[in-house]
Protein backbone atom coordinates (compact mmCIF):
# COMPACT_ATOMS: atom_id res chain seq x y z
CA UNK A 1 0.00 0.00 0.00
CA UNK A 2 1.28 3.48 -0.89
CA UNK A 3 0.85 5.96 1.96
CA UNK A 4 1.93 9.51 2.73
CA UNK A 5 3.65 10.85 5.86
CA UNK A 6 3.45 14.62 6.40
CA UNK A 7 6.34 16.20 8.28
CA UNK A 8 8.54 19.27 8.59
CA UNK A 9 11.69 19.66 6.50
CA UNK A 10 13.78 19.35 9.66
CA UNK A 11 12.37 15.94 10.56
CA UNK A 12 12.45 14.79 6.93
CA UNK A 13 16.19 15.52 6.79
CA UNK A 14 16.72 13.51 9.99
CA UNK A 15 14.69 10.62 8.59
CA UNK A 16 16.78 10.55 5.41
CA UNK A 17 20.07 10.87 7.25
CA UNK A 18 19.38 8.27 9.94
CA UNK A 19 17.19 5.90 7.91
CA UNK A 20 14.48 5.90 10.53
CA UNK A 21 11.15 7.55 11.33
CA UNK A 22 10.01 8.74 14.72
CA UNK A 23 7.14 6.79 16.23
CA UNK A 24 4.24 8.37 18.10
CA UNK A 25 3.47 6.98 21.54
CA UNK A 26 -0.10 5.84 22.08
CA UNK A 27 -0.61 8.00 25.19
CA UNK A 28 0.69 11.08 23.33
CA UNK A 29 -1.41 10.92 20.15
CA UNK A 30 -3.26 14.16 19.38
CA UNK A 31 -6.61 12.46 20.01
CA UNK A 32 -6.91 11.70 23.76
CA UNK A 33 -9.77 9.28 23.03
CA UNK A 34 -7.42 6.83 21.30
CA UNK A 35 -8.06 3.31 22.56
CA UNK A 36 -10.92 4.70 24.65
CA UNK A 37 -13.54 4.96 21.92
CA UNK A 38 -15.67 2.19 23.35
CA UNK A 39 -19.03 2.88 24.88
CA UNK A 40 -19.21 1.59 28.43
CA UNK A 41 -21.19 2.44 31.51
CA UNK A 42 -19.39 0.78 34.41
CA UNK A 43 -16.14 1.75 36.09
CA UNK A 44 -14.71 -1.77 35.90
CA UNK A 45 -14.73 -1.68 32.08
CA UNK A 46 -13.23 1.81 32.05
CA UNK A 47 -10.47 0.75 34.45
CA UNK A 48 -9.58 -2.30 32.37
CA UNK A 49 -9.52 -0.24 29.18
CA UNK A 50 -7.19 2.35 30.75
CA UNK A 51 -4.92 -0.43 32.04
CA UNK A 52 -4.84 -1.98 28.56
CA UNK A 53 -4.05 1.38 26.97
CA UNK A 54 -1.13 1.99 29.34
CA UNK A 55 0.22 -1.51 28.72
CA UNK A 56 0.07 -1.08 24.95
CA UNK A 57 1.79 2.31 25.33
CA UNK A 58 4.76 0.53 26.91
CA UNK A 59 4.93 -2.11 24.16
CA UNK A 60 3.99 -0.36 20.91
CA UNK A 61 4.45 2.84 19.00
CA UNK A 62 2.46 4.13 16.04
CA UNK A 63 3.51 5.57 12.69
CA UNK A 64 0.77 7.65 11.08
CA UNK A 65 0.12 8.15 7.37
CA UNK A 66 -2.61 9.36 5.05
CA UNK A 67 -4.00 7.61 1.99
CA UNK A 68 -3.67 10.87 0.04
CA UNK A 69 -1.32 13.84 -0.21
CA UNK A 70 -3.53 16.38 -1.99
CA UNK A 71 -5.55 17.88 0.88
CA UNK A 72 -4.18 21.37 1.70
CA UNK A 73 -5.48 21.11 5.28
CA UNK A 74 -3.14 18.18 5.94
CA UNK A 75 -0.23 20.22 4.63
CA UNK A 76 -1.20 23.07 6.93
CA UNK A 77 -1.64 20.91 10.03
CA UNK A 78 1.16 18.37 9.65
CA UNK A 79 3.74 19.75 7.18
CA UNK A 80 4.68 23.04 8.83
CA UNK A 81 2.13 25.19 6.95
CA UNK A 82 3.24 23.85 3.55
CA UNK A 83 6.92 24.50 4.35
CA UNK A 84 7.51 20.80 4.95
CA UNK A 85 7.33 17.68 2.83
CA UNK A 86 5.45 14.44 2.35
CA UNK A 87 7.46 11.24 2.55
CA UNK A 88 5.97 8.57 0.30
CA UNK A 89 6.12 5.03 1.66
CA UNK A 90 5.12 1.59 0.58
CA UNK A 91 4.06 -0.49 3.58
CA UNK A 92 2.80 -4.09 3.80
CA UNK A 93 -0.96 -4.32 3.34
CA UNK A 94 -1.23 -6.68 6.30
CA UNK A 95 0.35 -4.08 8.62
CA UNK A 96 -1.80 -1.17 7.45
CA UNK A 97 -4.62 -0.24 9.84
CA UNK A 98 -7.11 2.10 8.15
CA UNK A 99 -8.90 4.48 10.49
CA UNK A 100 -12.59 3.75 11.01
CA UNK A 101 -14.48 7.03 11.42
CA UNK A 102 -17.74 6.96 13.30
CA UNK A 103 -20.12 9.52 14.84
CA UNK A 104 -20.32 7.81 18.22
CA UNK A 105 -18.51 5.27 20.38
CA UNK A 106 -18.86 1.60 19.54
CA UNK A 107 -19.97 -1.18 21.87
CA UNK A 108 -19.49 -4.58 20.29
CA UNK A 109 -15.71 -4.88 20.57
CA UNK A 110 -15.74 -3.67 24.16
CA UNK A 111 -18.55 -6.03 25.15
CA UNK A 112 -16.78 -9.00 23.53
CA UNK A 113 -13.55 -8.18 25.32
CA UNK A 114 -15.29 -7.93 28.68
CA UNK A 115 -16.89 -11.33 28.10
CA UNK A 116 -13.37 -12.72 27.69
CA UNK A 117 -12.38 -11.08 30.96
CA UNK A 118 -10.39 -8.16 29.58
CA UNK A 119 -8.53 -6.74 26.61
CA UNK A 120 -5.69 -8.43 24.72
CA UNK A 121 -3.32 -7.46 21.91
CA UNK A 122 -5.84 -8.86 19.42
CA UNK A 123 -8.11 -5.92 20.34
CA UNK A 124 -5.44 -3.33 19.51
CA UNK A 125 -6.11 -2.90 15.75
CA UNK A 126 -9.86 -2.29 16.21
CA UNK A 127 -9.36 0.09 19.13
CA UNK A 128 -6.56 2.06 17.51
CA UNK A 129 -8.53 2.37 14.25
CA UNK A 130 -11.63 3.87 15.89
CA UNK A 131 -11.79 7.66 15.56
CA UNK A 132 -14.51 10.29 15.79
CA UNK A 133 -15.95 11.22 12.39
CA UNK A 134 -14.57 14.78 12.50
CA UNK A 135 -11.10 13.31 11.91
CA UNK A 136 -12.23 11.90 8.57
CA UNK A 137 -10.34 14.53 6.55
CA UNK A 138 -7.05 12.85 7.57
CA UNK A 139 -7.92 9.69 5.60
CA UNK A 140 -5.52 8.01 7.99
CA UNK A 141 -3.63 4.74 7.90
CA UNK A 142 -1.61 3.56 10.87
CA UNK A 143 1.09 1.01 11.45
CA UNK A 144 1.86 -0.26 14.94
CA UNK A 145 5.48 -1.10 15.70
CA UNK A 146 6.98 -2.90 18.68
CA UNK A 147 9.19 -0.65 20.78
CA UNK A 148 12.83 -1.62 20.55
CA UNK A 149 15.55 -0.07 22.70
CA UNK A 150 17.98 -0.45 19.78
CA UNK A 151 16.06 2.36 18.06
CA UNK A 152 15.64 4.55 21.12
CA UNK A 153 17.10 7.90 22.13
CA UNK A 154 16.76 10.08 25.23
CA UNK A 155 15.55 13.57 24.35
CA UNK A 156 16.23 16.88 26.07
CA UNK A 157 13.42 16.21 28.53
CA UNK A 158 14.95 12.85 29.48
CA UNK A 159 12.15 10.97 27.77
CA UNK A 160 12.61 7.92 25.57
CA UNK A 161 11.97 8.55 21.87
CA UNK A 162 11.53 5.52 19.62
CA UNK A 163 12.07 5.11 15.88
CA UNK A 164 11.16 2.61 13.17
CA UNK A 165 13.84 1.88 10.57
CA UNK A 166 13.23 2.56 6.88
CA UNK A 167 14.96 1.66 3.64
CA UNK A 168 15.19 3.09 0.15
CA UNK A 169 15.83 -0.32 -1.36
CA UNK A 170 12.85 -2.34 -2.59
CA UNK A 171 14.58 -5.51 -1.44
CA UNK A 172 15.25 -4.22 2.08
CA UNK A 173 13.86 -6.04 5.10
CA UNK A 174 12.28 -2.92 6.62
CA UNK A 175 8.50 -2.60 6.55
CA UNK A 176 8.87 1.09 5.70
CA UNK A 177 10.02 1.44 2.09
CA UNK A 178 10.65 5.08 1.18
CA UNK A 179 9.65 5.49 -2.47
CA UNK A 180 9.49 9.25 -2.90
CA UNK A 181 9.42 12.76 -1.45
CA UNK A 182 6.98 15.59 -2.26
CA UNK A 183 8.08 19.16 -1.52
CA UNK A 184 5.47 21.62 -0.21
CA UNK A 185 4.72 24.86 -2.03
CA UNK A 186 6.64 26.85 0.62
CA UNK A 187 9.37 24.27 1.14
CA UNK A 188 12.93 25.65 1.07
CA UNK A 189 14.51 22.19 1.19
CA UNK A 190 16.40 22.08 -2.09
CA UNK A 191 17.19 18.94 -4.12
CA UNK A 192 20.85 19.46 -3.19
CA UNK A 193 19.89 19.38 0.49
CA UNK A 194 18.09 16.08 -0.07
CA UNK A 195 21.03 14.64 -2.02
CA UNK A 196 23.42 15.50 0.81
CA UNK A 197 21.48 13.22 3.17
CA UNK A 198 21.43 10.23 0.79
CA UNK A 199 24.17 7.70 0.19
CA UNK A 200 25.94 7.81 -3.15
CA UNK A 201 24.20 4.57 -4.09
CA UNK A 202 20.74 6.02 -3.38
CA UNK A 203 18.23 7.57 -5.75
CA UNK A 204 15.02 9.16 -4.48
CA UNK A 205 12.19 10.35 -6.77
CA UNK A 206 11.16 13.91 -5.80
CA UNK A 207 8.11 15.93 -6.82
CA UNK A 208 7.19 19.59 -6.47
CA UNK A 209 3.60 20.71 -6.02
CA UNK A 210 1.29 23.48 -7.13
CA UNK A 211 -2.11 24.70 -6.02
CA UNK A 212 -5.13 23.86 -8.17
CA UNK A 213 -7.29 26.93 -7.66
CA UNK A 214 -10.28 25.32 -9.35
CA UNK A 215 -10.46 22.51 -6.82
CA UNK A 216 -8.41 23.76 -3.83
CA UNK A 217 -6.33 20.58 -4.07
CA UNK A 218 -2.56 20.11 -4.07
CA UNK A 219 -1.22 18.73 -7.34
CA UNK A 220 2.19 17.06 -7.62
CA UNK A 221 4.27 17.53 -10.76
CA UNK A 222 6.38 15.02 -12.60
CA UNK A 223 8.94 13.22 -10.45
CA UNK A 224 12.65 13.78 -11.00
CA UNK A 225 15.50 11.72 -9.58
CA UNK A 226 17.74 13.01 -6.80
CA UNK A 227 20.94 11.02 -6.51
CA UNK A 228 22.75 10.76 -3.21
CA UNK A 229 26.26 12.08 -2.66
CA UNK A 230 27.03 10.90 0.85
CA UNK A 231 29.83 8.38 1.33
CA UNK A 232 29.07 5.23 3.26
CA UNK A 233 32.01 5.83 5.59
CA UNK A 234 30.47 9.13 6.69
CA UNK A 235 27.11 7.52 7.43
CA UNK A 236 26.22 7.12 11.09
CA UNK A 237 22.56 6.08 10.99
CA UNK A 238 20.96 3.39 13.13
CA UNK A 239 23.01 4.20 16.22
Amino acid sequence: MIVYHFTSSEFAVKALRDRRLKMARINELNDPLQLCAGSFSNSDTQSKLETFKNRMNEQYGVVCFSKSYDDPVLWSHYADDHRGVVLVFEIPDEQAIAAHYQPECFRLDVDAAMQRGGFTESDLPALIAAKFSSWRYENEVRMTCALNDHFCQIDAKRKKVYFESLSLESFGRDALKLTGLIRGIRCDLKPADIASELLAADMLPVQDVRLDFSSFRIVAGESYPVDGVRSFSACCFRV
